[in-house]
């Protein structure tokens, strides 16, 4: 869903190079937030603590949220801005909701402390200690590394539209 979604956005973008380099960091930051955590994420063999973990409990959706906007920006289009961020905050939220649920079910009250603890989104920059660690392994078994080589990839088709690099191939 979210390919389709980006590569939609793609379609009706008209970006700039101002565009470009103003949405590149955020980019760049969710993709490190992203790998980040990633390389800490053991789905369902352990509550993660640790790492970014300790400082929200959605980091990944932080790091995602970060791309999005990155995106958002670079396409230069309030109307793909606006539905854009309903979209994204549509399908996370909902994600995120049920994700909670099934960890709230599996590590019942360690689950509950850790939600009193750590906010949801907005990190808490005085990270508690935490359980796991991070492993570029672990990045590769969450399949991290294929987000950020798409991620990359549609980067470089955005600089090559905000520079009007498409047409200059084509002559």
């Amino acid at each position: 869903m979210l390919v389709a979604l980006s590569i939609g956005l793609f379609w009706v973008a008209k970006p700039t190079p101002f565009a470009f380099w103003i949405g590149l960091p955020l980019i760049i930051v969710g993709e490190v937030v992203r790998v980040w955590a990633s390389g800490y994420l053991t789905k369902l063999s352990g509550l993660v603590t640790a790492g970014p973990f300790a400082l929200c409990r959605n980091p990944l959706y932080i790091g995602s949220f970060l791309i999005c906007l990155g995106y958002l920006i670079m396409c230069h289009r309030l109307d793909a801005f606006i539905i854009g961020l309903f979209l994204f905050w549509v399908l996370h939220g909902a994600a995120i909701v049920y994700e909670e649920k099934l960890l709230l079910k599996t590590y019942g009250q360690d689950f509950e402390d850790y939600r009193r603890a750590v906010p949801r989104f907005i990190p808490r920059f005085r990270p508690r200690k935490g359980k796991g660690s991070f492993s570029f392994a672990q990045v590769l078994v969450n399949a991290e590394h294929r987000g950020a080589i798409a991620t990359m990839i549609l980067t470089t088709a955005f600089g090559f539209l905000a520079y009007d690099l498409f047409s200059a191939i084509q002559r």
